[in-house]
C-alpha cells in the first residue's frame, strides 16, 4: 500500500534518475535533498536539473562540430549579415581599419650575427630587400594574379575574406607579364572553391578539399574551377590539386589565412562572426522595426470616425480629396484615399470626427537595450561596445581602456596575418630574386640562412591616441627607466621604422645647421653648439 501513498512526482522523478544514471553508467546516486544535490558531482554535467536537462550537445570531433552543411549555412549567413547587418559590417569594418588600414609595411631585419656580418653590411642588406619588396608589393601587376590590388590592398581583402568567409587561400601561380620584374602571383582563392573533387564525402584523409598526411600536415588543397554551387552555360566545371609545399625545396605554395583555429586537427575555419549570428539577426530586426515605426509616427495620420448624425448630403472630407462636387463620389480613377495636405485646414462634414493615431515612438528604451545587446555581443567579438559604435562618451579613462583593449584584439589579428600571409609572400619574393640574381645572398641555400635573411619588421597603423602628450610623456618615461626602447615607441606611436625616422631627423637637424636656423637645446653650451642667430 506505501506505493500508492506516494506522489506521482516523486515516482516520475525516481525513474528519471534511473534512467540517467544507465545512460551515464553511474552506479551510486547523490541524494536528492534540500540542499541542492544532483545525481553528478558537477551541476554542469546534470541530467536532472531543469535548467540542464534539455542541454544535451553531442560530443564530436572537429570535423563532426564543424561540418560542411553547418559551415556552408554560416558562410552564407555571415555574407548577407556583412551586407545588409549595421553592427555586423562595422565589426568587420572597424577590424580592416585597425588591423591593415593603409597596409602593414616591411623592414627588414636581416640578423647579421648568424650571417657572420658586421652590421654595416647588414644595413645595406636591408636596403636592397626592402627595395625589392617595394618593386614587388606597391604594383598591382606585379603581385596581384587578377593586376589589380597591390600588396597592402590584398592585406585588406585577405583579412575581410578570412573573417567572413571563415579562411581564403592564396595560391601563387608562376606567370610571366611584359614590364614586371618578377613572375609570382598572389591569386586569393574564397573558402567556397575549396572542397571535395565532384563534392564527394570526406574520409580519413580528406576534409573539405583538404588532403593531409598522418600527421595532419596538408599536403595538397583541391580547388573547383568555378563556385560548385553557381553552374553557368559552356562551363565545365573541375576540379585541380594545388601542392601545399614544394617537392624539393619544401617551400610553402599555397598559403591558408583562417579566422581562427580553436582546436587541435580542425581543418577549416568557421565565420568570425559564427557565435553572434543569431543576437545579431534578432536585434538588426529590432532595430528596423523601431526604425519604420518611428518613421510611421512621423507621419500625420488621422482617421475619419464617422458618427450615426452624418449627413450624406453635405461635402465631405473624401470629396474634398477626390475634387468633385461634393456629392458624387465616381472617379475615374477608382480612387478614394483621403490625403491631408501641409498645413491645410478642412472643414469635415456633419458627423465627422478627426482622431490622431499616436504610435509613441519613438520608443525611449530602445537606446539602453540597443546598447545592452552591443555590449554582449562586442564582448563575444573582442571589440568593446565603444569601439564597436564609435561612441566614447565616458571618462577619459573608461574611453582609453576601450582603446587599448580593442588595441590588444588588433596586434593579436594583425600577428596572425602577417604569420599567414605577409611574411610567406615576402619569401617567396625573396627566393624569386635569389633565383633571378637580382641580389647576392651567400649561403641562401642553408635553411638557417635563408631564415635569417627573411627576417623583416611588419609595421602597421598607428595605435592613436586620446591625449598625445600624455602618451608621448608615458613613451619618454618608459624608455628612460629601461623597460622599452625607441624603435618600439616609434613604431607604436607614428608607425614607422625608427631608422628611418633617425636618419630624417639627422637630415633635418643638419639642413638646420648648415642654414644657421638652429636652436639651442635646453642644458647646451654655447662652445657645444653653434648659437641662435639673433632676429632681425
Amino acid at each position: 500500500m506505501s506505493f500508492f501513498r506516494k506522489k506521482p512526482e516523486e515516482l516520475l522523478m525516481r525513474e528519471v534518475i534511473k534512467l540517467a544514471q544507465a545512460a551515464a553508467g553511474e552506479t551510486k546516486v547523490v541524494a536528492q535533498g534540500g540542499g541542492g544535490g544532483v545525481e553528478t558531482r558537477w551541476r554542469g554535467a546534470s541530467r536532472i536539473l531543469r535548467s540542464m536537462a534539455s542541454w544535451i550537445p553531442g560530443l564530436g570531433s572537429p570535423r563532426k562540430d564543424l561540418n560542411t552543411n553547418e559551415r556552408n549555412m554560416l558562410v552564407a549567413r555571415s555574407r548577407d549579415a556583412m551586407r545588409n547587418h549595421l553592427i555586423a559590417r562595422a565589426a568587420i569594418m572597424r577590424i580592416r581599419t585597425n588591423v591593415v588600414g593603409t597596409g602593414l609595411v616591411c623592414r627588414a631585419q636581416v640578423d647579421y650575427e648568424v650571417l657572420g656580418i658586421d652590421e654595416a653590411r647588414a644595413e645595406q642588406l636591408n636596403a636592397q630587400l626592402d627595395r625589392l619588396w617595394s618593386l614587388y608589393a606597391d604594383d598591382a601587376r606585379e603581385c596581384d594574379a587578377e593586376a589589380t590590388l597591390n600588396h597592402y590592398q590584398l592585406q585588406a581583402l585577405v583579412l575581410v575574406s578570412a573573417m567572413v568567409g571563415g579562411d581564403v587561400f592564396i595560391a601563387t601561380p608562376d606567370e610571366e607579364r611584359p614590364g614586371c620584374i618578377f613572375s609570382t602571383r598572389l591569386q586569393l582563392i574564397e573558402t567556397d572553391r575549396v572542397c571535395n573533387p565532384a563534392n564527394g564525402l570526406d574520409n580519413a584523409r580528406l576534409v573539405e578539399g583538404v588532403e593531409f598526411n598522418e600527421l595532419g600536415a596538408p599536403i595538397r588543397y583541391h580547388v573547383c574551377s568555378g563556385y560548385p554551387n553557381e553552374l553557368e552555360r559552356g562551363v565545365t566545371i573541375k576540379w585541380e590539386s594545388l601542392q601545399v609545399f614544394g617537392p624539393v625545396t619544401g617551400r610553402r605554395r599555397v598559403m591558408h589565412v583562417m579566422a581562427d583555429k580553436e582546436r587541435p586537427g580542425q581543418k577549416r575555419g568557421a565565420p568570425y562572426l559564427a557565435p553572434v549570428l543569431e543576437p545579431l539577426q534578432k536585434l538588426e530586426r529590432y532595430s528596423s522595426a523601431e526604425l519604420m515605426a518611428a518613421v510611421i509616427s512621423a507621419m500625420f495620420t488621422v482617421f475619419i470616425e464617422k458618427s450615426e448624425g452624418f449627413d450624406d448630403g453635405k461635402m465631405t472630407l473624401a470629396a474634398l480629396a477626390q475634387g468633385g462636387d461634393g456629392y458624387s463620389t465616381d472617379d475615374a480613377s477608382g480612387s478614394d484615399d483621403i490625403q491631408l495636405g501641409e498645413g491645410a485646414i478642412v472643414d469635415l462634414g456633419k458627423g465627422e470626427k478627426a482622431n490622431i493615431a499616436n504610435p509613441a515612438r519613438p520608443n525611449a528604451q530602445f537606446d539602453p537595450f540597443f546598447v545592452s545587446v552591443v555590449k554582449q555581443i562586442g564582448a563575444a567579438l573582442e571589440v568593446p561596445f565603444e569601439e564597436l559604435l564609435l561612441h566614447y562618451n565616458t571618462s577619459y579613462s573608461a574611453a582609453r581602456a576601450a582603446m587599448l583593449q580593442a588595441w590588444r584584439f588588433y596586434s593579436l589579428r594583425r600577428w596572425w596575418l602577417t604569420c599567414d600571409f605577409c611574411q610567406p609572400s615576402r619569401e617567396l619574393i625573396i627566393d624569386e630574386a635569389v633565383a633571378r640574381g637580382l641580389i647576392d645572398l651567400p649561403g641562401y641555400s642553408d635553411p638557417a640562412k635563408r631564415k635569417a635573411y627573411c627576417m623583416a619588421l611588419w609595421i602597421g597603423p598607428a595605435r592613436g591616441a586620446i591625449d598625445e602628450l600624455k602618451e608621448a610623456n608615458a613613451a619618454g618615461k618608459r624608455i628612460d627607466i629601461g623597460i622599452s626602447n625607441e624603435t618600439l615607441e616609434t613604431a607604436a606611436m607614428t608607425g614607422e621604422p625608427w631608422q628611418q625616422v633617425y636618419r630624417q631627423r639627422v637630415r633635418e637637424v643638419t639642413q638646420r645647421r648648415n642654414d644657421g636656423l638652429y636652436t639651442l637645446p635646453k642644458g647646451a653650451t654655447p662652445e657645444a653648439e653653434p648659437a641662435k642667430p639673433e632676429e632681425e
